[in-house]
């Protein structure tokens, strides 16, 4: 027997190179043939055609050629007669591929083939081969070298390497045995030439030679190649508008590309990108000049979705236009909303990107698209001053107590030349056509009156509502020409009861709905963002109607029911703090509540400010909504729970709640239970800042001393805070029943509790901690007076870190001035009217001079420090040291520097800031 190369061995015995062959010599044949079954039927005839003797360790080919005369072959059956070690391929067609063994001297086997006709019919033939040991001749070794991935289209070589130790290669033979698209040139040569084809996508090939030394051995191997398709590409337009563009370039950029058009005499812009999909992974931005006489160095900006997600919006016709998706309007409100994006320069993926949408609220945005353009527009042909320090539109955006400041400022203290609702109208983008119909909730924004709602809207532009309080109406919907949805009720449907002050009385007066515009801001997720302008009228107690067409805005969005978030069943077992989960009727506000949710699908509900709770409830999930089903029979109350997002708190939802035939809708935030312990007193002594979600800027400060009394901002009242045995973080105000001074603890009854606030723990990460912050007030014989609750976050601070003023902090702050005559002055900061003609609150500050005249002024905050008009004169406050019972600031004339002599220390002990004499 000879030596053979292990990888010959290995490849030789290779079932995909069954059609190499190989052979010499001479052979019998014996043919048989089966009883005719069918006199009428003629058997087949069959005869095996192939080499009579072939080489040890070969692949050889036999062909059985057979026929029928009155029919055809249906079958054909390969066997090994006699021999052992052969392998057959293919044994059940026409031609069998035999691989065979090494072998100790020469070897006959016997190989034989039956068909059987259409009919049954069979013939057999046999064949008689040698297999010839070679045992004198060492087979060759041979390897392929040559690139493993390619390009499509291309042309390259493949090179065998082959060596025989004991003579020389006679032929090659090359072969592709598996993939598609590529063709073989020069097969019989040492070296190849593959061609690839134009394909759709990557392909995995296998190429395949055989080389045979002068002794007839023979050595196999094979070689795998990628061969890559090239990216796809296809013209996708673009077509959108520039506000206040015309005849504007606007640029698309798209990773390393960038894209440009110009804007028509309307702002539109088509824009056709053509790009392959290796871009499809990638963000793409819209950018345009601003065109402001003002800044014009500002431009507006729009972040989109990623290239591809863009694409599969625009549907078949490879267009997306703005009721596809509002990203393509480029604006005030699109720049904004860009500036407003946390990291907005590292964001990359699409998922990143609706996080911070999730953080959006579209009341805040359309604030800061207001003052935006505004900035761009000016005040009555003048320019507005920024903030001190202030260059880019970046530093005004993205500091939240910057643009806080600044658009107080910007509406408080200026005129606008335009109507607010019209710049919005200008800006705002179409709604989506409504081409079947939709069961929609509208999610407000802002969740402390209970205005969340539930739509039909049909396809005829006829639907119907459901709101709140019960009360529901048939309406007929349009989209006008500026893209904006109109509701309109066939009935005025009353929304509420509200506090009015009509013709100089102050009243309670219903509000019946009579119209709803929509106005699209952005696109969050699945939701349809922006703001709900309504037309209300005013109807008194008598049913007169004392206002038609009283306005309502609403900040909020619309998502169909069957796009809300799914929950998993898996995850709802525990504590939850879900806003509006039972509202006991009569009360104006939402009350959020605890809901103690079991593994078994039973609960309990606890309402705290209301002192409510039933353990007659339970809970499952039904299509991916949660659904929390109060009493039984009769008395049952289900709530199913949308979805709309998930923001900084918790989940965003409205409910749709059913009660026997009544259907009600609720909304609020919904957060799980995280922590299990609360608070305790080693962590509440510090400084917290009081932050909400959605970007709205309300902060509150609250500080814990080492001693346990507890001020929040600029307060008066000492609080005394403790931690419950629960580990719910109480700040209490207590009361002498007589004399109504404060008091630190009820000593024995003489004092009463008079204010608590409650802070129960959710959740709690770095100092951040989500509460349920629940207010409630007490009469002098310990009965609730009132009580209301919200969720919210606190930050604590590293120590006590108040540097400057923010509003919150200056509102309701008084400040008294002792002169050396023993008279003094009284300056009132707050939020109020500064006249009738002025329908907006403005930041004002109240003076009451020792001579009793009276004035007041508009101020504002810049950087923190507070600026007014005193007497004719330009004045600035600025906080310089914030301790326990004292706060100093400076106060001089604007833009002066701040002397010793300017600093004044506030004796904040007492209901208003004592200033004493000058020295």
């Amino acid at each position: 027997m000879k030596s053979t190369h292990s990888s010959f061995r290995f490849l030789a015995c290779s079932t995909a190179l069954s059609v190499f062959l190989y052979g010499c010599g001479g052979g019998s044949s014996d043919k048989d043939t089966s009883p005719n079954p069918d006199q009428g039927n003629r058997v087949p005839t069959v005869t095996i055609n192939g080499d009579n003797s072939a080489q040890e360790s070969s692949v050889v080919t036999l062909n059985a050629a057979a026929s029928d005369s009155d029919g055809s072959i249906s079958k054909y059956a390969w066997s090994i007669t006699s021999g052992d070690n052969v392998t057959l391929n293919n044994s059940d067609q026409a031609s069998v591929d035999l691989t065979l063994p090494d072998v100790n001297g020469d070897t006959q086997i016997t190989i034989s083939v039956t068909v059987t006709d259409n009919d049954g019919a069979t013939a057999r033939d046999e064949h008689t081969l040698t297999i010839v040991d070679n045992a004198d001749n060492q087979a060759p070794s041979v390897v392929i070298n040559g690139v493993t991935e390619v390009d499509e289209q291309s042309e390259f070589n493949l090179t065998a390497t082959a060596s025989d130790n004991d003579g020389e290669i006679v032929s090659y033979f090359w072969q592709l045995i598996s993939g598609e698209g590529v063709t073989l040139s020069d097969t019989d040569k040492a070296q190849v030439t593959v061609a690839t084809a134009d394909i759709d996508e990557d392909q995995q090939v296998t190429i395949a030679v055989m080389v045979t030394d002068d002794g007839g051995a023979i050595a196999m191997t094979q070689h795998r190649l990628l061969v890559k398709a090239s990216a796809q590409t296809q013209v996708f337009t673009l077509k959108g508008r520039v506000n206040n563009g015309a005849n504007s370039t606007v640029n698309l950029t798209v990773g390393d590309k960038t894209v440009t058009a110009t804007t028509n005499g309307s702002g539109e812009f088509s824009l056709p990108v053509e790009l392959n999909e290796s871009y499809d992974s990638h963000l793409v931005k819209l950018s345009a000049p601003s065109n402001s006489v003002f800044f014009p160095e500002f431009n507006f900006v729009s972040q989109l979705l990623t290239f591809g997600e863009l694409k599969q919006r625009a549907g078949n016709d490879n267009i997306l236009t703005e009721d596809e998706y509002s990203g393509v309007s480029v604006g005030a409100i699109s720049t904004a909303l860009y500036y407003m994006l946390d990291d907005r320069e590292n964001i990359t993926t699409t998922e990143q990107l609706e996080n911070n949408y999730d953080r959006i609220y579209s009341g805040e945005l359309a604030i800061n698209a207001n003052v935006l353009h505004m900035l761009l527009n000016g005040n009555q042909g003048e320019t507005y001053p920024l903030p001190t320090g202030v260059t880019t539109l970046g530093q005004l955006f993205g500091n939240n107590l910057l643009i806080s400041e600044f658009r107080e400022r910007m509406l408080d203290s200026y005129l606008s030349d335009t109507d607010d609702n019209q710049k919005l109208i200008a800006e705002t983008t179409t709604y989506p056509a409504i081409n079947e119909t939709q069961q929609l909730v509208f999610a407000p924004g802002f969740n402390l009156f209970t205005i969340g709602r539930h739509y039909t809207l049909n396809p005829d532009g006829t639907g119907s509502t459901v709101l709140e309080n019960g009360n529901s109406g048939e309406l007929t919907w349009s989209i006008d020409a500026a893209g904006i949805l109109i509701l309109e009720y066939k009935v005025p449907i009353t929304l509420r009861m509200g506090v009015h002050n009509i013709n100089e009385k102050t009243d309670a007066y219903e509000e019946q709905l009579l119209t709803s515009a929509f106005y699209t801001v952005f696109q969050r997720g699945n939701t349809i963002e922006g703001v709900l302008d309504e037309s209300i009228r005013l109807v008194d107690k008598n049913g007169t109607v004392v206002e038609s067409n009283y306005d309502n805005v609403v900040y909020g969005g619309f998502t169909e029911k069957q796009n809300a978030a799914k929950l998993s069943e898996a995850d709802i077992p525990g504590t939850w703090f879900i806003d509006d989960v039972f509202t006991p009727e009569g009360l104006y506000f939402t009350e959020p509540a605890i809901a103690n949710l079991m593994a078994d699908g039973s609960a309990s509900i606890e309402v705290p400010s209301v002192d409510f709770y039933t353990n007659n409830a339970k809970w499952q999930v039904t299509n991916g909504n949660l659904e929390i089903i109060s009493g039984s029979g009769d008395n049952e109350t289900r709530f199913t729970y949308y979805v709309t997002h998930k923001d900084e708190v918790g989940y965003a939802f409205v409910a749709s709640v059913t009660k026997g035939d009544q259907q009600f809708a609720r909304n609020g935030i919904m957060v799980k239970q995280q922590t299990a312990t609360g608070f305790n007193e080693n962590d509440i002594v510090g400084h917290f800042k009081e932050v909400s979600g959605q970007r709205i800027h309300y902060t509150g400060n609250l500080i814990i001393y080492d001693d346990l009394i507890a001020r929040e901002d600029i307060d008066w009242e000492d609080k005394v805070a403790r931690v419950d045995e629960n580990g719910v973080l109480q700040l209490e105000t207590y009361l002498d029943r007589d004399t109504l001074e404060l008091c630190r603890t009820n000593d024995n009854g003489r004092c009463f509790l008079s204010k608590q606030t409650s802070y129960r723990l959710f959740a709690n990460d770095t100092n951040q901690y989500v509460v349920m912050l629940t207010e409630s007030g007490f009469g002098s014989n310990g009965e609730r007076a009132y009580g209301i609750s919200k969720i919210t976050r606190i930050v604590k601070q590293d120590g006590i870190n108040i540097t400057r003023f923010d509003y919150g902090m200056l509102n309701s702050l008084r400040v008294r001035e002792h002169l050396p005559n023993g008279q003094k002055n009284d300056y009132f900061f707050s939020e109020l009217y500064i006249s009738d003609e002025e329908s907006e609150p403005r930041y004002a500050l109240s003076v009451s001079y020792a001579n009793d005249e009276h004035e007041v002024t508009p101020f504002y905050l810049d950087n923190g420090i507070a600026y007014f008009t005193l007497a004719g004169k330009s004045m600035q406050m600025s906080l310089e040291q914030f301790e326990r019972d004292t706060l100093t600031v400076c106060l001089h004339e604007a833009g002066a520097t701040c002397t010793d002599a300017d600093k004044k220390q506030l004796d904040m002990r007492w209901n208003v800031a004592e200033m004493p004499p000058a020295q």
